[in-house]
């Protein structure tokens, strides 16, 4: 049987002085003061941060176990995994009968399968973590962590019914604990999956008795899931997990309404869990949709510890469905909501630019535009690639234009990130051209060098960009090594030059700006020789 990976997240998820003319030495933070900070950093998942603190604390108090084993966790969560193995697999040859710091290391053993990705053979990794549980367990029967390790660890190498047997004992041991019905409810819910895709592909040649064996299977499995997920949102109203798998059984069942009904639950829980917000809405009208978000919403708010960062997220899905709706008003309010409750929520800028422009309000429309191109201005472009037909190509032209008139009216920094929107969609030499010059006139020269970079990528035969991207080594970002990369440019704009001006087919405005390029090559190699 082909050994798959569960997600290790969801494991982790339910587990739960000198001489005075001498400079003085730092003192070492008083260990209360390092507790403190560990669990604050810990709490605010600044893992890295966290285990530096538990391993100052475990060097100050080297036999103390509870240091050794939350430096490992947070080290292991930081995916510092050599260095969490290595702490825990010393501490264990030094401390055999702990059963914590095995648990611990059990634990590493299989977050590291899952997250590293250097990691050639997981399935080592894998083994050593049934070793560790298996020792834990004869020494503490009843180490529950151990016992869903255990379990994972067997599911992971393909030992299904060894892994049942395992959650199935987590259970009976402690029945009001969730952890082991999630681990349930994923094997069954893989199994329903395996057996419906089997259905799928032989239905159209499978006798009735074979169907119908195959049937129940699937149905026994499907119950199962069910179940599990159930009784583990029961014991825990906490976590969204149990409601966002519920969810997704019912989509493969082609329950829709029933799906999205356990993915309110989830959301209602936590707005900010994973799901694919697009599927969710296909086959709904934009006022289902906004009812859906504008309700999830309201239950979430009135919730215990609701946080407004994270409503964020149902202000801006509740704004995109009074958009599409043409409910400019409601749909302004909302994503001004989503950005006053989370200012890093910045796609409700995109929206707030294009209820701006659809209401003749062009300042507004160049604030929102130009704050969303700063935040990423290649993402920008793959949202306006992503528009459908004569939208596209008109959304363009408007943040062309928002840029243009942004110049004109001295805003230069915003013209600068508009400029660098279009550069990203038309990837042409002018259009990185322009955004280079911006970048001059602004003083973000690195990006200027940048720009100048893909512009000779689409005509690195043009002396004007190999002049100006001379002058930004020669003079803004100036070194012994960037003069002389100047030098060879202002060289090769002279030589390049010289060849268009001496081709009677080079008229008109290219002639011109070879002539340019040429007069401002001889001068920037002029003054580099001084």
């Amino acid at each position: 049987m082909i050994a798959r990976r569960l997600a290790c997240f969801a494991l982790f998820a339910v587990l739960a002085t000198s001489q005075e003319q001498q400079p003085a030495p730092t003192p070492a933070p008083p260990q209360n003061e390092l507790r403190q900070r560990a669990f604050a950093a810990e709490n605010a998942r600044r893992f890295g941060e966290a285990a530096d603190a538990f391993l100052a604390l475990s060097r100050g108090e080297p036999t103390r176990v509870e240091w050794i084993v939350a430096a490992g966790r947070c080290l292991g969560q930081a995916s510092r995994f050599r260095d969490a193995v290595d702490l825990l697999d010393e501490a264990h040859k030094k401390l055999p009968g702990e059963p914590e710091v095995a648990a611990m290391l059990a634990r590493t053993y299989l977050l590291q399968a899952e997250r590293d990705r250097g990691v050639l053979n997981p399935q080592l990794l894998w083994a050593s973590a049934v070793e560790l549980a298996e020792g834990v367990l004869t020494q503490v029967p009843d180490h529950e962590d151990c016992r869903l390790v255990l379990a994972q660890a067997r599911y992971l190498l393909g030992d299904w019914d060894e892994a049942v047997k395992q959650a199935e004992e987590a259970v009976r041991r402690h029945p009001q604990r969730p952890g082991a019905h999630v681990l349930l409810g994923r094997i069954a819910s893989d199994q329903f999956r395996d057996l419906l895709r089997a259905y799928e592909s032989k239905r159209d040649t499978l006798g009735d008795a074979e169907r119908a064996e195959l049937v129940g299977r699937i149905d026994e499995q499907r119950q199962a899931a069910r179940k599990s997920y159930r009784r583990a949102a029961e014991l825990d109203a906490t976590r969204p997990f149990p409601h966002v798998a519920l969810g997704q059984l019912a989509w493969l069942d082609k329950k829709p309404d029933d799906a999205r009904a356990h993915f309110a639950d989830a959301l209602a829980i936590d707005p900010d869990v994973t799901l694919d917000h697009a599927a969710l809405a296909q086959g709904l009208d934009w006022q289902a949709r906004a009812a859906f978000y504008e309700a999830v919403r309201k239950r979430y708010a009135a919730g215990t510890g609701a946080l407004p960062a994270k409503a964020a997220r149902l202000w801006f899905y509740e704004g995109r469905a009074r958009f599409d709706g043409a409910q400019l008003d409601a749909a302004k309010a909302c994503f001004e909501q989503a950005l006053a409750a989370n200012p890093a929520f910045t796609n409700a800028h995109y929206y707030l630019f294009q209820c701006a422009w659809q209401r003749n309000d062009h300042d507004v429309a160049e604030r929102h535009a130009a704050a969303y191109a700063e935040a990423g201005a290649a993402a920008f472009a793959d949202t306006l690639r992503a528009l459908a037909g004569d939208r596209r190509a008109e959304t363009a032209a408007v943040v062309k234009f928002l840029g243009d008139r942004a110049y004109q009216q001295k805003r230069i920094d915003a013209s600068r990130d508009l400029n660098h929107v279009i550069a990203c969609y038309l990837d042409s030499a002018d259009a990185w051209n322009n955004h280079a010059f911006l970048c001059r006139e602004t003083g973000k020269f690195e990006d200027a060098l940048s720009s100048y970079q893909h512009a000779l990528e689409k005509e690195p035969d043009s002396p004007q960009l190999l002049n100006d991207m001379g002058v930004i080594l020669h003079y803004h970002l100036a070194s012994d090594d960037n003069k002389q990369k100047a030098k060879a440019l202002y060289q090769r704009a002279l030589q390049l030059a010289d060849q268009q001006l001496a081709d009677a087919g080079v008229t008109g405005a290219v002639r011109e700006r070879a002539a340019q390029a040429r007069r401002d090559a001889q001068a920037n190699l002029e003054a580099l020789g001084k």
